[in-house]
């Protein structure tokens, strides 16, 4: 609840049940019927969500039963607000080359909770055909003058040089066997996610190499709308099966309203037709990097989630969102519902809730000729 000017409660036609103060929310923000009265005494739809996404006063009819067991209904007048900033996300160092053009606002990610397009640029001088270091700001506001700033440096460099030589290092692979002696205990699990990538797997010597479980991609949305089939998903799903290992999906996504994510849901629970899965559908958004250009809000890319999910639900089997620790926590909320989290890390410091963990995408399984992700579930 935002910390703004309240407006004073209405309350009609009853005694009984009486309106809090202080009834003023932010926009998107999730309350239900309960919130806004003293007594929740016999409220019929008691754990429904009030709409929150109308800017201004707003009122609602709430229907309970009274103390003499009648239909009693009482109004609520409750007031929506915008009073939260925009979010910048960026690195506060940017490295650009001399006399190549660089889109500084798409250096990063700048987001509203109400705004579609907030007004994000920067400010500061540069000149991108010398070398040096400038010390600028990216602004946003949005259109109801909510308004956040970052500093940041920018580093003009001369032009890298091509080279043929490789010095990266490789990254150290993480072991299966490491894996299950440092984190498997009566409460996880340990398993693996897969896709066409991994090509040939043998899950027989999966399985006996200590995992449990198993989540494969069933598909992907693709960015012209279509929604294409993961060769390899039947196989893996029978296979996986037959070898006694536990089976979750997940769907790469590319969605940009609910409509697309819930067909993607839709035609996910039509491909299965009826398949008994063990563990949740993942919904796996990870196209941030043009998210300027996507003419999102941020309430609307929770929308297009929380639709997949919400769909996922109504067939029967149990929605999941997956996501890294980073977007987690500066822009998704949807706590509700189960969490894949992905972060490569000896020990996450991530304080939300998480139902897996993803923590190596350099794991060595015996009957995988590649790399494949490793994950802990917590039972």
């Amino acid at each position: 609840m935002c910390g703004c000017n309240k407006k004073e409660k209405e309350i009609t036609s009853s005694n009984e049940i009486t309106a809090k103060d202080n009834l003023t929310f932010e926009y998107a923000e999730k309350i239900k019927l309960y919130d806004l009265v003293n007594s929740d005494r016999g409220i019929t739809d008691n754990n429904d969500y009030i709409d929150t996404y109308k800017l201004g006063n707003n009122e609602i009819t709430i229907n309970y039963t009274n103390s003499k067991n009648e239909e009693d209904k009482v109004k609520v007048t409750y007031n929506v607000v915008d009073s939260t900033k925009p979010i910048i996300l960026l690195s506060s160092s940017i490295t650009a080359y001399k006399g190549k053009d660089i889109n500084l606002v798409n250096s990063g990610i700048c987001a509203d909770n109400y705004d579609k397009k907030p007004n994000c640029y920067v400010e500061g001088e540069y000149d991108i055909n010398k070398v040096g270091k400038y010390d600028l700001k990216y602004v946003a506001v949005d259109s109801n003058n909510n308004k956040n700033e970052k500093k940041f440096t920018l580093n003009v460099k001369e032009k890298k040089k091509t080279t043929t030589s490789n010095n990266s290092h490789p990254k150290k692979k993480y072991l299966i066997e490491d894996l299950i002696k440092e984190h498997k205990n009566d409460n996880t699990m340990i398993g693996i996610d897969v896709s066409s990538w991994q090509s040939d797997i043998d899950f027989k010597k999966v399985k006996d190499s200590g995992v449990e479980f198993v989540i494969i991609r069933i598909g992907f949305g693709h960015k012209k709308g279509e929604i294409i089939y993961d060769n390899r998903f039947s196989e893996y799903l029978k296979s996986a099966k037959e070898n006694g290992l536990r089976v979750g999906l997940y769907f790469y996504s590319y969605a940009k309203n609910v409509k697309e994510s819930s067909e993607q849901a839709k035609w996910i629970i039509e491909a299965l037709n009826g398949e008994s899965l063990d563990l949740p559908i993942a919904f796996d958004w990870e196209i941030f990097g043009g998210f300027n250009n996507y003419n999102l809000s941020l309430t609307d890319l929770n929308l297009i989630g929380e639709a997949f999910i919400k769909k996922i639900n109504s067939a029967g089997y149990e929605g999941m969102l997956y996501s890294s620790k980073y977007y987690l926590e500066n822009m998704w909320n949807l706590n509700e519902y189960k969490t894949w989290l992905a972060h490569y890390i000896d020990k996450t410091n991530y304080k939300g809730e998480y139902y897996i963990w993803q923590l190596s995408n350099t794991g060595k399984v015996n009957g995988i000729k590649g790399d494949v992700d490793l994950d802990i579930l917590y039972k």
